[in-house]
C-alpha cells in the first residue's frame, strides 16, 4: 500500500512540476520625469533567460506577438509618441515563424513618453510580450504597471 502511495504521490509532483508556466522574461519597469516638467517616460527593463528571445516592437502580422504598451488609465495625461526600443534589437529570420523578425536576447530596455497636462496624475496599463526558445514559446504575457505622479 505504502508503494502506491508513494508512487502516487511522485506522479501528481510531476504533474503539478510540468503544468508551471515557464516565465524567461522578467520585468522591471519604472517612471522617470525628462526636462521641462510635464514629460515622464516609462522605461520598462527586460532581463531574458538563457536561450530565449524577447520580440521587438515592430514586426510584421502573422508572426509572434511583438512586445507593446498598451494604456489602460490615463488620467491628467497622455501618450506621447510611440514605444521606443532603448536596446537595439537584432534582426534575423526565425525558423519557428518562417520569417525575419527582430528580437533580443539577455536584456532589452523599451521606454514610452506620456505628457501630464494637470497633476495628480495617473497611468496605468501592461506590456504585452512574448518569447521562444529552440524549443517552445510562451503565450502572450502581460506585465502591468501603474504610477501617480504628484
Amino acid at each position: 500500500m505504502k508503494k502506491y502511495l508513494l508512487a502516487a504521490a511522485f506522479v501528481l509532483f510531476v504533474v503539478f512540476t510540468q503544468a508551471q508556466m515557464v516565465v524567461p522574461v522578467k520585468w522591471d519597469v519604472k517612471i522617470k520625469p525628462l526636462k521641462g516638467g510635464n514629460q515622464y517616460e516609462i522605461v520598462a527593463t527586460a532581463k531574458i533567460d538563457a536561450g530565449f528571445k524577447l520580440y521587438g516592437v515592430d514586426l510584421d502580422e502573422g508572426g509572434p506577438i511583438k512586445t507593446s504598451f498598451n494604456f489602460e488609465t490615463l488620467e491628467n495625461c497622455k501618450q506621447f509618441g510611440k514605444a521606443v526600443e532603448v536596446t537595439p534589437s537584432k534582426k534575423a529570420h526565425d525558423k519557428t515563424f518562417d520569417m525575419e523578425v527582430s528580437y533580443f536576447k539577455e536584456t532589452a530596455t523599451i521606454s514610452h513618453k506620456i505628457w501630464v497636462t494637470e497633476k495628480p496624475a495617473k497611468v496605468s496599463g501592461y506590456i504585452q510580450w512574448m518569447s521562444c526558445n529552440d524549443d517552445m514559446c510562451t503565450p502572450p504575457t502581460d506585465e502591468e504597471f501603474e504610477f501617480v505622479i504628484e
